[in-house]
C-alpha cells in the first residue's frame, strides 16, 4: 500500500459522508444529479483531453485534470438548477439513495484520480499505481465485472469469456 490508497480511501470516505448528509437534509435528488454529473464530467474529460492537449501542446494528464474540474463545476451548476426545478426526493429512501450516490461520486473522482496519476507518472511509478489494490480496484472495476459475470453465468448457465470492462 502507497501513500495515495490511504488518500483516496479517505476522500472517498469524505465525499460519501458529504454527500450522504447533504442528501438527507435537501433529498437524494440533489445527490443524484450530482453524482450523474460528475460521471459525465469523468467521461467528458476522458474522452476529449487527448484532442484538446494536441491542439494547444499540453500534457495529456494536465488538460485531463483541467477538463475535469471545468466539467465538474459545470455539472454541479446544471444539478443544482435541476433540483431546484424538480425538487426530487425519495422520501424515506434518500439516506440510503444518498449513501450509494455518495459512492458512485467518490468512485468517479477517485477513478479520475488515478487515471490522471498514470497518465502523468508512466514509467514504473505508473506500474506500481496500477498494481496497488486499491487502484487497482478503483481503476479496472474489478470487482464489478467479477459479479457481472456472476450474474451473466447465473442467468444464462454458461461460461464466458467476454469482457466487461
Amino acid at each position: 500500500m502507497n501513500w495515495y490508497d490511504p488518500v483516496v480511501l479517505a476522500v472517498m470516505v469524505l465525499v460519501v459522508a458529504v454527500q450522504t448528509v447533504r442528501g438527507i437534509k435537501a433529498g437524494a435528488g440533489l445527490v443524484m444529479f450530482e453524482a450523474a454529473g460528475v460521471v459525465v464530467a469523468a467521461a467528458a474529460a476522458t474522452a476529449s483531453a487527448h484532442s484538446f492537449a494536441a491542439q494547444i501542446h499540453a500534457p495529456e494528464s494536465s488538460m485531463m485534470l483541467v477538463l475535469f474540474i471545468v466539467f465538474s463545476v459545470v455539472a454541479f451548476f446544471v444539478a443544482r438548477w435541476l433540483f431546484a426545478l424538480t425538487a426530487l426526493s425519495f422520501q424515506w429512501l434518500d439516506p440510503v439513495l444518498s449513501l450509494f450516490l455518495g459512492l458512485v461520486m467518490a468512485w468517479a473522482i477517485a477513478h479520475m484520480f488515478f487515471r490522471i496519476m498514470i497518465g502523468s507518472e508512466g514509467g514504473p511509478a505508473a506500474d506500481e499505481i496500477a498494481g496497488s489494490p486499491v487502484a487497482r480496484e478503483v481503476f479496472q472495476f474489478r470487482t464489478w465485472n467479477a459479479l457481472m459475470r456472476l450474474l451473466f453465468k447465473a442467468r444464462t448457465g454458461q461460461e464466458t469469456d467476454v469482457d466487461l470492462g
